[in-house]
């Protein structure tokens, strides 16, 4: 883990990730410098269609939304109660998450991917194997938000992403109940297995 993430990580309470992180800079990294495989900052705005950078990352976050609405719609097979009307809404809020990156991509002059035409998941007989698969699933998502969100060059794309990253921390802390975890294990949501 690299110092900018580290501080980033300690600044990022689960309550304030996205004003925090929907605040950072107009179009310019703060950071001490340049992440790994980061093109240079320019304050200037860009052309829409030049950043690639941004479609790569959008779309890498696209498709593990993807994924999740075929997980939570897999899963509602199984759930039942609270749980399925918890995964019903959880699969809804991925919909939307894809719809939004999507348009995101295409406004900055990119090509959304779709959705795989299947997806291999784990057998899962019971709701605690679903619920558990489920929070792994929300923990890979957040990860990929942490680390793809300073990356972003457009702050209004950093902010969308921010916006969704705070979302799936509920959906996290939502699933951790439902396992008869604690809801908030820890005062930062990193994306890794905390212990409950």
């Amino acid at each position: 883990m690299d110092l900018d993430r580290r501080r980033l990580l300690s600044l990022a309470a689960l309550g304030g990730t996205t004003t925090l992180l929907s605040a950072c800079g107009g179009g310019e990294n703060k950071g001490e410098g340049p992440l790994a495989g980061e093109k240079s900052q320019d304050s200037s705005a860009e052309r829409p269609g030049t950043d690639v950078n941004d479609v790569v990352a959008l779309n890498a976050a696209l498709d593990l939304e993807h994924q999740a609405v075929a997980a939570y719609t897999a899963a509602m097979k199984t759930l039942t109660g609270d749980n399925l009307l918890v995964a019903r809404q959880f699969r809804d809020h991925e919909r939307e998450h894809a719809a939004t990156l999507s348009a995101a991509i295409k406004r900055i002059g990119g090509k959304p991917n779709g959705p795989r035409g299947s997806y291999s998941f784990p057998k899962l007989n019971d709701e605690k194997a679903v619920l558990a698969f489920a929070s792994r699933l929300e923990n890979t998502t957040i990860a990929a938000y942490i680390d793809a969100i300073p990356r972003l060059n457009n702050p209004n794309v950093r902010s969308a992403a921010a916006t969704i990253l705070a979302t799936e921390a509920e959906h996290l802390a939502v699933l951790n109940s439902a396992l008869g975890r604690r809801a908030a294990p820890a005062a930062f949501v990193t994306g890794e297995e905390q212990a409950s």
